[in-house]
């Protein structure tokens, strides 16, 4: 029974994925077509899934939700099992109802929707993920267009680092290899997105200077320097770490140690070339709405003082942690020590303050709070707190948040 009851769900859901991919093309039988698709066939594989769920829910010993060996119980049974297949069905093809809808509300091409309800069918959220980088891709264009007229160097050399994080991306997934307990691609992963954050918001913020200014010596300087610095940081520590060898606190030999002295003089030079942003914002930027002005000029002095202050605390005590238990939990995503102290933390909030606070700025403008300069000297009060707050613990060897060991 189970068996012919999941052919028999496969033989409705598959003309309705290929009706809904033909529709756009099928005239007026298209709203009747959505109709079905994205109401009345979701809704009777719904009613299955019901019956065979109430049916042989209690079949299951030890089957539920509360873990993944319960859920394992729950789908030995056949019949639930197949309530797992019609509760795939019944959602997808909701989900690809949707995709339609939305797609044509957005004006996208219905040929570009195909592998959006390809990718659904077979791998639900991909396929919604997939429609759903579709939708931002217009915007997305418009933002590089922007970024290249502001500071077109500094833009395209943005947007290769991103592109160059799809290539490590999947080097990450096919190579297990690990460096202390962390996969070999994470820290490139981590440098390349962060060094990109740099230059793009560089790129902006340089686009906002009188348009004399942006051709200046000063400018083009800081360009150069973020170009360079940059390249050498993410390259060598890329190449480090796929030969599986550190590139931090390496002095292995003559060779590591000099690399790593240099390094050091990259990360400076990188999180410098903010002070003479600030300078060219603060005697330059008089058209400009002085609350984002201010917020503009504070962050960028934030970013290197805060920035590279933690960076160089983190040298002189060669490695980040206090602390810490060796191989102990880590944060998910950041990889901050979850048992000790940690000084990225700071260093993070410090290196960010050159997106935060003009952000801040920006909408403060935009809203016309009252009072905007001092609410300006308020969020950067608060945000400086957080930043010593965060030393704080790190050399007290508390964790930013404790997993346990």
């Amino acid at each position: 029974m189970f068996d012919s009851l999941f052919s028999a769900g496969s033989t409705v859901a598959l003309p309705a994925w290929a009706a809904l991919g033909a529709a756009p093309w099928l005239g007026r039988a298209k709203p009747a077509i959505w109709a079905l698709t994205g109401i009345v066939i979701p809704v009777g594989l719904g009613l299955v899934y019901w019956w065979l769920m109430s049916t042989y829910w209690s079949s299951a010993e030890g089957g539920g939700y509360s873990s993944l060996s319960a859920v394992h119980a729950l789908f030995q049974h056949p019949g639930l099992l197949t309530a797992g297949w019609f509760h795939y069905l019944a959602f997808d093809l909701f989900v690809g109802t949707w995709i339609a809808r939305e797609g044509e509300r957005a004006g996208i091409a219905p040929v570009l929707l195909i592998p959006c309800f390809a990718l659904t069918f077979l791998f639900g959220p991909v396929g919604l993920l997939a429609f759903l980088a579709l939708r931002v891709a217009p915007a997305c264009a418009r933002i590089a267009r922007a970024l290249h007229a502001r500071q077109p160097q500094l833009a395209v050399f943005g947007g290769l680092l991103l592109a160059v994080m799809l290539p490590a991306l999947v080097a990450s997934y096919v190579d297990p290899r690990t460096l202390n307990g962390v996969g070999v691609w994470v820290k490139p992963l981590k440098f390349i997105a962060s060094v990109s954050l740099y230059a793009l918001t560089m790129a902006w913020l340089i686009g906002d200077l009188p348009r004399e200014r942006r051709d200046s010596l000063v400018v083009r300087a800081i360009v150069a320097v973020v170009i360079a610095a940059g390249t050498f940081e993410v390259g060598y520590i890329t190449l480090q770490d796929a030969l599986g060898q550190a590139s931090h606190f390496n002095n292995g030999s003559t060779f590591h140690a000099v690399m790593y002295a240099l390094m050091g003089l990259g990360a400076l030079s990188l999180s410098a070339t903010a002070l003479p942003l600030a300078w060219q914002f603060a005697r330059h930027g008089g058209a400009l709405e002085p609350t984002y002005r201010l917020a503009t000029v504070i962050g960028l002095v934030l970013t290197f003082v805060a920035g590279a202050g933690a960076g160089i605390a983190i040298s002189q005590h060669e490695g980040p942690t206090f602390g810490a238990l060796a191989g102990g939990a880590v944060l998910p995503l950041v990889g901050w020590s979850a048992t000790g102290g940690d000084l990225r933390v700071p260093h993070f909030l410090g290196v960010h303050a050159q997106q935060v606070l003009p952000l801040i700025g920006a909408l403060i403008a935009m809203w016309r709070v009252p009072f905007g300069r001092t609410v300006v000297w308020l969020a950067t009060a608060g945000y400086a707190a957080a930043i010593v707050y965060t030393f704080r613990l790190a050399y007290a060897g508390v964790p930013l948040l404790s997993l346990g060991n």
